[in-house]
């Protein structure tokens, strides 16, 4: 039995007020929260369980901070993939018990002193010698290529905000950018503090995508980082304006950091929304 979970589009928000205040040509919001399970990793995960799933694929494992697990493990929910969660020690006691509800697995590691390999994941994974185990931590950002088509099929713009922490978002933006063509330039937002950040699904300490990420930004897709006080002050100021968490509510923050004209066209990637808040434990 398949998942009936299906990927369908998301908002895209025409923010007059930002547009005012900021004298902005425009300025609109892409709502990934309204995905199914909150996220838009609720996308990439969809279209890596359609690939799974075709090539029966035993168990998918992952380092996650709460949403990337739990979404995944609710689109494979009803089909015999097996999803184990690698979490940190640190991770709060409430987000490990959801984990646990909804995964196969849940493995707690000390991720600050320990970067793990792929192998090593599978290995964490791995119970009998012939299962067909993906390590799907990173990887499979081609798929958000449907989230840049909304955007895109209905806004002429110059920029498109992200948040960055291991940077598939981002990567998986500036290609798209790149395939098509386009003049419109890709801003990051990250953090400075790669261990405990209140922005938490940004703090990544070692990624994959780092010589791509120095890369993209010499073509001209600037990269800000923001210190734990930025990403404080930066959630409190616009938590309200639409249904985000502080990993989400960074993108914001390029209105302080880039120089924009006032005919400059903004699209604000609100990534997700704090999915522990949403569901009740059971």
């Amino acid at each position: 039995m398949e998942n009936n979970n299906t990927i369908k589009e998301t908002p895209l928000i025409e923010a007059k007020n930002l547009k005012q205040q900021y004298h902005l040509g425009g300025a609109f919001i892409k709502d990934e929260s309204k995905n199914p399970f909150g996220t838009i990793k609720d996308v990439r995960n969809w279209y890596l369980f359609q690939e799974a799933n075709r090539l029966k694929v035993d168990k998918l494992v992952l380092i996650t901070s709460g949403n990337n697990g739990y979404s995944l493990a609710q689109l494979v929910k009803g089909s015999s993939i097996k999803v184990v969660s690698v979490v940190d020690r640190n991770l709060s006691e409430e987000t490990k018990e959801l984990l646990r509800k909804v995964t196969y697995q849940v493995i707690e590691v000390n991720l600050d002193h320990k970067i793990l390999r792929p192998e090593e994941l599978v290995a964490f994974a791995r119970e009998k010698d012939d299962e067909v185990i993906w390590d799907v931590t990173n990887g499979y950002e081609e798929n958000y290529l449907k989230v840049m088509n909304e955007i895109l099929n209905k806004v002429k713009t110059n920029y498109i905000v992200v948040p960055v922490g291991s940077g598939g978002i981002y990567i998986g933006m500036v290609q798209a950018i790149e395939n098509a063509k386009l003049s419109t330039r890709i801003i990051g937002i990250g953090v400075q503090n790669t261990s405990h950040s209140l922005a938490d699904k940004l703090s990544t300490p070692w990624t994959p995508y780092a010589k791509a990420l120095e890369h993209y930004q010499n073509l001209g897709h600037p990269i800000y980082r923001l210190t734990e006080g930025e990403v404080k002050k930066n959630y409190q100021t616009f938590k309200n304006i639409i249904d985000c968490e502080p990993s989400s509510s960074v993108i914001f923050a390029a209105l302080q950091k880039h120089s924009f004209k006032p005919t400059d066209i903004v699209v604000f990637l609100n990534s997700g929304k704090t999915f522990i808040n949403e569901i009740k434990l059971k």
